[in-house]
C-alpha cells in the first residue's frame, strides 16, 4: 500500500491561492496605542473576508486577542474552549473583534510568516466559532450593502432637480415666460 499524506495548501508557501474565511493568521494588527517607532506585536488574526479588487487579492482581518476588557468588544467571534483555539492553532481562548479590522493585500507587509513551513496561517475555526462567524460575516455585509445604498440615493438626490412640494397636495406647475408672469400681475392687480 501506499501512504498518503494530505497537505493542506494554506499551511504552505502558497498559502495566498488558499487563504479564505475563517482562517486564522499571524498579523501585525496596528495599533492606535502604539507610538509611531513601535512595530506592533504579531498576534492572531481571523480572516473575515477574501477580496478581489483589480488584480490583487484582499483580506479583511479582524483583530485577535486573549484580554477579557470590555473595550475589545462588536462582532465577536471566541474560540473559547479548548477543542476550539487548538483545532484554530491558537494556544489560549482568543476573542476575535470584528470591530476592529483593516482590509490589507495579501502581499502586506505585516503578516508574519513562519520560515519552517512559508506561511502566516496558524489554522482554522471549526464549529461553533465558525458559525459564529458566518453570522457576522453577514452582519457586515448587510452594512455594507445598505451603506452603499444610502449613498447611491444621496448621489440621486443630489443629481435631481429640486423639488418643491406640499405634502399631500396634489398639484402640477405651468412655465410661462416672464412676459406672461407681468401680464398676468397686471390682470389680477
Amino acid at each position: 500500500m501506499l501512504d498518503f499524506t494530505q497537505t493542506n495548501p494554506k499551511m504552505t508557501a502558497a498559502w495566498r491561492d488558499h487563504i479564505a474565511h475563517g482562517d486564522i493568521v499571524s498579523f501585525r494588527f496596528p495599533l492606535a496605542e502604539v507610538g509611531a517607532e513601535d512595530r506592533p506585536k504579531a498576534r492572531p488574526c481571523l480572516v473575515l473576508d477574501i477580496q478581489q479588487i483589480g488584480d490583487r487579492r484582499y483580506a479583511l482581518l479582524a483583530y485577535g486577542t486573549s484580554s477579557r476588557r470590555p473595550s475589545n468588544v462588536g462582532y465577536e467571534v471566541h474560540a473559547r474552549k479548548r477543542a476550539e483555539y487548538l483545532s484554530a492553532g491558537l494556544n489560549e481562548p482568543t476573542k476575535f473583534v470584528g470591530r476592529r479590522r483593516v482590509l490589507v493585500p495579501l502581499t502586506h507587509r505585516g503578516f508574519v510568516i513562519c520560515t519552517a513551513i512559508g506561511t502566516p496561517v496558524l489554522g482554522s475555526l471549526d464549529g461553533a466559532p465558525l458559525k459564529r462567524l458566518n453570522a457576522v460575516r453577514g452582519r457586515i455585509h448587510a452594512e455594507r450593502d445598505i451603506a452603499a445604498e444610502r449613498r447611491r440615493d444621496r448621489r440621486s438626490l443630489s443629481t435631481s432637480p429640486p423639488h418643491s412640494a406640499v405634502r399631500g397636495t396634489d398639484f402640477s406647475a405651468e412655465h410661462c415666460s416672464p412676459e406672461q408672469r407681468t401680464i398676468g400681475a397686471e390682470v389680477q392687480g
